[in-house]
C-alpha cells in the first residue's frame, strides 16, 4: 500500500520548524552584545549649587589677529615659524619686490641730477668766465673811446666844411653804438659777478625736494611690502610659503595668525534665557574635555554687549542650535598646562555668589 503523500505531510511541517528553531538560535547566538566600558574621563559637574554652564572657546588675551598683507603680490621671504615670540614691527613676510628696487635706482638717480642743477647754480658764477666778460668789457670801451676820438676830431676842425654832415651823422650814431655795446657787456659783466638768480636757486631746490619725496614714496612702497607684527605676540598659525601669492584683504584662511604671549582668556557663550542669571564679577571655573577633574579658575573680565547667533556648539543632544548667546569674557587664573589656544573648555559660573569688587553682583545688560 503506498503513502507517500501522508509522509510528506509529515516531513514538510518538521524541517519548516527545525529551520524555524536554527534561525531563533543563530540569531541569539551571533546578535552583538553591547559590552558598558567605563568612560575615559567623568562627565563635567558643576562646582557651585546654581551654576549657568556654557561653551567657551579659548583665546589670547588679545584676540586672535588674523594677519594680511597690504598689497597683493608673490611672497619672497617667511621671516617667522609657528610658535615663534616676534615683538611689535617685527617682519613676518616680505612679498617680491624686484620691480619696486629697479624704480628706486631710477628715483635715486634723478635726485643726483636734481642736486647737481643745483650745486652748480650755487656756485655760479665760473671762475673762468670772468676774465673773459671782463675783457669784453674793455674791449667795448677801448672800441668806444676810438669811436669818441674820431667824433671829436672831426667836430673841432677849424673848417666844417672840411667834413660833410653825412659823415658827422654816421660818426655820432658810432658812438651811440659803441656806448650802448658797452653797457650791455657791463651789464652782462654784472650779471655773472652776481651769481645765479634767487627764483632759479629756488625752483632747483623744489626739483631736489620732489626727487628725493619720490625716493621716499618708493622705499615706503618697498617697506609695504614686508608685513610686520602689530603688537608683541606669539605664532599661533602660519601659512604663508615663499613663492605663494598673497592676495590682499580679509582672507578666508589668514597667512598668519598671532596672539598675545600674556594670560589666557576663555570667551563662554551663554545662552540669552541664561543671561539674567549672570552678573558681572561672578566666579566661574573652566574644565578642559577629557579631564572634568581639573578645575581651572577664573576671574571676570568683561561682557560683549552684543548678542550673537550660537556658534559654538558642546555637541549633546538637546542642545539647542537656533538661540542667541551673550559673550562672557574670564580670564585664567595662574598656570593651566595643557590648555591650548582655540580649544574647547566647559565654563559654569556660580549664579549665586559674587567675587569681590567694583561692580561686583550687578546685572549683566548686554
Amino acid at each position: 500500500m503506498y503513502h507517500a503523500p501522508l509522509l510528506n505531510k509529515a516531513i514538510i511541517p518538521m524541517l519548516a520548524l527545525t529551520s524555524l528553531g536554527y534561525a531563533l538560535y543563530a540569531t541569539g547566538v551571533m546578535r552583538p552584545r553591547s559590552i558598558a566600558e567605563p568612560p575615559l574621563s567623568p562627565p563635567p559637574e558643576s562646582p557651585y549649587p546654581r551654576s549657568v554652564a556654557a561653551v567657551g572657546l579659548v583665546e589670547p588675551a588679545s584676540e586672535l589677529v588674523a594677519i594680511a598683507p597690504r598689497v597683493p603680490g608673490w611672497i619672497r621671504t617667511v621671516h617667522v615659524a609657528a610658535g615663534q615670540r616676534v615683538n611689535a614691527g617685527d617682519a613676518l613676510f616680505t612679498l617680491d619686490d624686484t620691480d619696486l628696487r629697479a624704480e628706486l635706482a631710477l628715483r635715486e638717480q634723478a635726485v643726483g641730477v636734481a642736486e647737481a642743477r643745483l650745486a652748480r647754480l650755487r656756485a655760479s658764477p665760473r671762475p673762468e668766465d670772468i676774465p673773459i666778460a671782463r675783457a669784453l668789457v674793455d674791449e667795448a670801451r677801448a672800441t668806444l673811446e676810438d669811436s669818441r676820438s674820431r667824433l671829436t676830431r672831426v667836430d673841432t676842425m677849424s673848417d666844417a666844411r672840411a667834413v660833410s654832415d653825412e659823415e658827422r651823422t654816421e660818426r655820432r650814431q658810432t658812438v651811440a653804438r659803441n656806448e650802448a655795446d658797452l653797457a650791455a657787456r657791463q651789464a652782462e659783466l654784472d650779471k655773472l659777478l652776481a651769481g645765479a638768480w634767487k627764483q632759479d636757486i629756488a625752483v632747483a631746490e623744489s626739483e631736489v625736494s620732489m626727487a628725493r619725496a619720490a625716493v621716499a614714496r618708493t622705499q615706503a612702497d618697498i617697506d609695504r611690502l614686508t608685513t610686520r607684527a602689530p603688537l608683541d605676540a606669539v605664532v599661533l598659525r602660519l601659512t604663508a610659503r615663499a613663492g605663494q601669492y598673497a592676495p590682499a584683504g580679509v582672507l578666508e584662511e589668514p597667512l598668519a595668525t598671532l596672539g598675545s604671549a600674556g594670560p589666557l582668556n576663555i570667551r563662554a557663550d551663554v545662552n540669552e534665557e541664561d543671561v539674567p542669571r549672570v552678573s558681572a564679577g561672578a566666579a566661574a571655573v573652566a574644565m578642559v574635555r577629557g579631564d572634568a577633574a581639573t578645575r581651572i579658575p577664573l576671574s571676570f573680565v568683561r561682557v560683549e554687549p552684543l548678542v550673537t547667533p550660537k556658534r559654538a556648539l558642546s555637541g549633546f543632544a538637546p542642545e539647542r542650535v537656533d538661540t542667541r548667546v551673550m559673550q562672557v569674557i574670564f580670564r585664567i587664573e595662574g598656570p593651566a598646562p595643557g590648555v591650548l589656544v582655540g580649544q574647547q573648555v566647559d565654563v559654569y559660573i556660580d549664579g549665586d555668589q559674587r567675587q569681590a569688587g567694583p561692580g561686583a553682583g550687578a546685572p549683566v545688560h548686554p
